[in-house]
């Protein structure tokens, strides 16, 4: 085992909080940061397409952590690794093109009416950033764990029930980003 796993399976806690402060940074420092005054005709082009590249990746996210889970309780630790990692990755790319998105000034403002703007698209756009944020250590641990201990040795950690609770927070914020894409992109 190479020193980095040693260090991951002696403080799990440690390492997720590391890294999640890490990827906290991150997004707090592109969120305050002055998106570039105007950017080039190519990169305004990939701005406007990105929302929708970004909720395929965010559906397709969702629907291979809901068979990771599906397989895990079937007893298929192999099909459930396969489509956690595939998961994993994808919110990665998420992130990536989001927070690039974001830097560039690729935002945009809801234009539905004020009534649903108050209570149907704010209130799911709280839920589903508070819900993001909530996740961030649950999924950090999990791959943490998942990633670092012998397959016959994870279901001892405390791997199983913190992944219970990332599933149902993870799958919950990405559901409820679709919706808000949806209100920003498609129904407005």
């Amino acid at each position: 085992m190479n020193r980095l796993a040693q260090a991951v399976r002696r403080a799990p806690g440690f390492c997720t909080f590391l890294i999640s402060l890490l990827v906290y940074a991150v997004l707090i420092r592109v969120l305050l940061s002055e998106p570039p005054v105007a950017v080039p005709q190519v990169v305004a082009a990939l701005l406007g397409i990105a929302p929708h590249l970004i909720a395929v990746i965010n559906a397709t996210a969702l629907a291979c952590l809901l068979l990771g889970y599906r397989a895990i309780r079937a007893g298929s630790v192999r099909e459930h690794r396969k489509f956690m990692l595939l998961s994993a990755t994808l919110i990665s790319a998420f992130l990536i093109l989001y927070v690039t998105r974001v830097a560039l000034g690729g935002v945009k403002t809801f234009d539905g009416p004020p009534t649903v703007r108050t209570f149907v698209y704010l209130p799911t756009l709280v839920v589903h950033v508070a819900l993001s944020i909530l996740s961030v250590p649950l999924i950090v641990h999990n791959l943490l764990v998942g990633l670092t201990y012998p397959p016959e040795e994870v279901g001892h950690t405390a791997h199983p029930r913190v992944g219970r609770l990332a599933v149902y927070l993870w799958s919950l914020s990405l559901t409820l980003g679709l919706v808000v894409y949806t209100l920003l992109n498609l129904a407005y």
